[in-house]
C-alpha cells in the first residue's frame, strides 16, 4: 500500500509502498513485526529502483521483488518499506524541477532516517526490529544512517543489509570503474580493440575526471552542475559531501547484525570486502557478521553466464534488468532475516 511521511524539515513529502503481510499469514493485526527499510542504490530511483528519466531510463523493480520475496509467497510476518528519493516519482518539491540534483549525501541520509521514523511509529511494526537493506550507494550509507537514527532518539537498527557495497566509498568506486576500463581496453581485440585504446587513454580518463571535480568544487558550491547543453546534470553537492566521507570509519563504529553480500561478477565494486577475514575487519563491533561472493552475481542483483564487462554494462544492465532478481540472494536473505529478525535460531557469525 502507498504510504507517505514528512522530511525531516517538513518542506515535503516522502511517498513509498510499505508491504506486510496479510492478517491471515503468521501474524497478526494485533502483533508488531519486524520490517526491513530498502535504501536504493545512486541515480534517480524511484520506490521500485527504476529510472523514468528520458536520457537515463532503466527498468530493474529491484525494491518491489524485495518485498515480494521477503513477505510472499507464505506470508512471513515481515514488513517492507521503500520509497521515492527526493526529486523522484511523488516525491517531488513544487516549482523545484531540479529538486533531485540538489540534493546531498545527508539528505539521502536524512530522509532514511524519517523513513525509520515512520516504521517505528506505525502500528504493525515492532520499532526494535527494524533492519536496513541498501544497495551500492545505500550500503555505503547505511553505518551513517544508523548512526544518524540513534542520534535522531530512534531505537538503534536491528540489522544492516550490504549488497554490492560493503567497505566501498563513491571516490574509491569510481576510481576502480576508471581501472577497469582501461584495462578491459587494452584486453580487446580487433578493430574494436584498436578504436578504444585511442578513445580510452588514460590520460582522457583522467582528465574527464579532473574537469567534472573542478567544476564540482568551484567557487560558490554549486548544488549541481550541468553539460550538454543542460541535458546532462551531475548532482555536485552530493558528490563533495561523499568525497568527504569515510565509510569505513562509520563502519568501525556499527553493532547490529550484519549481512554483506557482493558477486564475484560485480564490476562496479571489489567483492574481495566480502571474505569474511577482511568484513570482520571493517566491522568489528557488530553483533554478527556473515558475508556471501556468489560466483555470478552482478551488481543488478542478478546472475550472468560468461564474462562481465564494465564496457558492456550498460547494454548487460538492460537484459538483466527483464529477469527476475538472483533465487541465491533471495535465499540467503531470507533466511538470514528468520534468523536475525524472526529468531528461528540464533544469529551466528559465519
Amino acid at each position: 500500500m502507498e504510504v507517505s511521511f514528512p522530511s525531516s524539515d517538513r518542506s515535503f513529502r516522502i511517498f513509498g509502498d510499505l508491504t506486510l503481510p496479510k492478517d491471515g499469514g503468521e501474524s497478526t493485526a494485533h502483533e508488531p513485526i519486524p520490517a526491513i527499510l530498502v535504501i536504493a542504490g545512486s541515480g534517480p530511483l524511484d520506490r521500485n529502483g527504476n529510472v523514468s528519466e528520458l536520457l537515463l531510463r532503466m527498468d530493474f523493480n529491484t525494491s518491489n521483488q524485495i518485498a515480494e520475496h521477503m513477505v510472499s509467497p507464505s506470508e512471513r510476518p515481515i514488513a517492507v518499506l521503500s520509497y521515492d528519493k527526493r526529486g523522484v516519482g511523488k516525491s517531488i518539491k513544487k516549482g523545484d524541477k531540479n529538486f533531485y540534483y540538489r540534493a546531498g549525501m545527508m539528505d539521502l541520509v536524512s530522509d532514511a532516517v524519517e523513513a525509520i521514523r515512520f516504521l517505528a511509529g506505525h502500528p504493525r511494526i515492532d520499532e526494535k526490529s527494524i533492519a536496513l537493506l541498501g544497495h551500492s550507494e545505500g550500503a555505503i550509507l547505511l553505518p551513517l544512517i544508523c548512526e544518524e537514527a540513534r542520534k535522531a532518539g530512534l531505537e538503534p537498527v536491528k540489522g544492516c543489509i550490504f549488497y554490492a557495497g560493503l567497505g566501498e566509498t563513491v571516490e574509491d568506486a569510481t576510481k576502480q570503474q576508471r581501472e577497469r576500463i582501461l584495462d578491459e581496453a587494452q584486453r580487446e581485440t580487433g578493430f574494436k580493440g584498436w578504436l578504444l585504446r585511442r578513445v580510452l587513454t588514460r590520460d582522457k580518463l583522467m582528465k574527464q575526471h579532473a574537469d567534472l571535480m573542478a567544476k564540482i568544487n568551484s567557487d560558490g558550491q554549486p548544488d549541481f552542475v550541468s553539460s550538454h547543453c543542460g541535458l546532462v546534470k551531475t548532482p555536485a553537492k552530493w558528490y563533495r559531501e561523499h568525497m568527504s566521507f569515510d565509510t569505513r570509519t562509520a563502519l568501525a563504529d556499527i553493532t547490529c547484525h550484519c549481512l554483506a553480500i557482493t558477486g564475484c561478477k560485480d564490476v562496479q565494486v571489489r567483492d574481495e570486502f566480502c571474505m569474511m577475514d577482511r568484513a570482520a575487519v571493517l566491522v568489528p563491533k557488530a553483533a554478527s557478521i556473515e558475508v556471501h561472493r556468489p560466483a555470478n552475481l552482478t551488481h543488478a542483483l542478478r546472475s550472468l553466464e560468461g564474462p562481465s564487462k564494465i564496457l558492456n554494462v550498460k547494454q548487460d544492465y538492460s537484459r538483466l534488468g527483464k529477469k527476475p532478481l538472483d533465487p541465491e540472494l533471495l535465499s540467503i536473505t531470507r533466511n538470514w532475516c528468520d534468523r536475525v529478525l524472526l529468531g528461528s535460531e540464533q544469529a551466528i557469525l559465519s
